[in-house]
């Protein structure tokens, strides 16, 4: 998918901005409540099930954030 240099509407920008804040609050707010589960397992299971976690507490931020900068920035700048 090529990129062109047309901005961003700001309607998607705010859209963008909302839904990564959105992402990161739910998802922060669910794996806290899936957190209590996890300390009351025991060997290997909460091994994997506490890097499960991690993995999706990266994935959670990483994918928020990158929609948030994403909206904030607005896409491509004409180059000079």
């Amino acid at each position: 998918m090529p990129r062109t240099n047309t901005p961003m509407p700001k309607v998607v920008r705010a859209l963008l901005m909302a839904v990564g804040v959105l992402v990161i609050g739910v998802g922060a707010v669910l794996l806290f409540v899936w957190h209590t589960h996890i300390v009351d397992r025991t060997g290997a299971y909460r091994l994997m099930a506490g890097l499960a976690l991690r993995a999706a507490e990266a994935a959670v931020l990483y994918g928020g954030s990158w929609l948030v900068v994403r909206g904030w920035n607005g896409g491509p700048r004409p180059r000079t």
